[in-house]
C-alpha cells in the first residue's frame, strides 16, 4: 500500500506541484482510507521526501549501471548528467515532477545528486580536469542546470541534442576545453529502461492511464 500511495503522490505532485495540500488527491487517486493513508506518512512533506528518495533510488540505480566502470571522472559527470536528462525526456511523469519539485529535493542531501556527484567532482578538481577552485560551487553549477535542463523539456519542445548541448556547456564552465567537452558528450549513451516494477515505469503507466479518454 507504501508503494500505491508514493506511486499516486508523484502524478499529483507532478501535476500540482508542492504549493498546495495533495494528501485528499493522493489518498481518493490510490483508493485507499484516510486512515490507512496516515499509517504511512503525516504531512505533504513526508510524503514527497518519500517520492524523492524512492525516484532517487530508482534512477542511481539505472546510471550508476553505466558509469559505475567509468574510470575518467569527467566523462563520468558528463555520461550520468546526460543519462539523466535522457530519462527524464524519456519518462515524462519524471520531468514534470522534477520540474515542480526538484529545488526542494535538491536541498535535502539524499537527493540523486548527492549519490554520486560529489566524489567525482572532487577527482576531477584533483587531476586538474575541473578548474572551479570549490567542490561545493561545482556541484551547485552541475544541480543548477540539470533542473532547468529539466524544467526546461518539461514545458516545451526541445532539440534531440538538447541534453548534450546543456552537459557540454556545463563541462566548458568547469574549465574543461571545448574540443574534450565535444568528445565527453559524444559517445553513443545506451538505452535506460525502467524495470516494470519501479517507481519510474508504475508512475508513467498510470498517468498514461490516466490520459486516456474513458470509454
Amino acid at each position: 500500500m507504501r508503494q500505491r500511495l508514493i506511486e499516486s503522490a508523484m502524478i499529483v505532485f507532478a501535476q500540482r506541484g508542492v504549493g498546495a495540500s495533495v494528501i485528499p488527491e493522493v489518498i481518493a487517486s490510490a483508493g485507499v482510507s484516510q486512515g490507512s493513508f496516515y499509517n504511512y506518512f503525516r504531512t505533504n512533506e513526508d510524503l514527497l521526501a518519500a517520492v524523492g528518495d524512492a525516484l532517487s533510488h530508482d534512477m542511481v540505480q539505472m546510471i550508476e549501471s553505466v558509469v559505475g566502470d567509468i574510470e575518467e571522472p569527467a566523462l563520468r559527470v558528463a555520461t550520468g548528467i546526460r543519462l539523466y536528462l535522457h530519462l527524464a525526456r524519456s519518462y515524462p511523469v519524471v520531468a514534470q515532477f522534477l520540474s515542480g519539485t526538484g529545488l526542494l529535493l535538491v536541498s535535502n542531501k539524499s537527493a540523486a545528486v548527492y549519490e554520486y556527484l560529489p566524489s567525482d567532482i572532487k577527482e576531477g578538481l584533483k587531476t586538474g580536469t575541473f578548474d572551479e577552485a570549490s567542490a561545493d560551487v561545482a556541484l551547485d553549477m552541475v544541480a543548477g542546470a540539470g533542473l532547468i535542463a529539466v524544467h526546461r523539456m518539461a514545458k516545451g519542445r526541445t532539440t534531440r541534442d538538447y541534453p548534450e548541448r546543456i552537459v557540454r556547456a556545463l563541462l566548458r564552465s568547469l574549465g574543461v576545453p571545448a574540443s574534450s567537452a565535444v568528445r565527453l558528450t559524444s559517445a553513443p549513451l545506451p538505452k535506460l529502461v525502467a524495470p516494470p516494477e519501479s517507481l519510474l515505469e508504475k508512475a508513467q503507466e498510470k498517468l498514461a492511464a490516466k490520459a486516456e479518454p474513458s470509454s
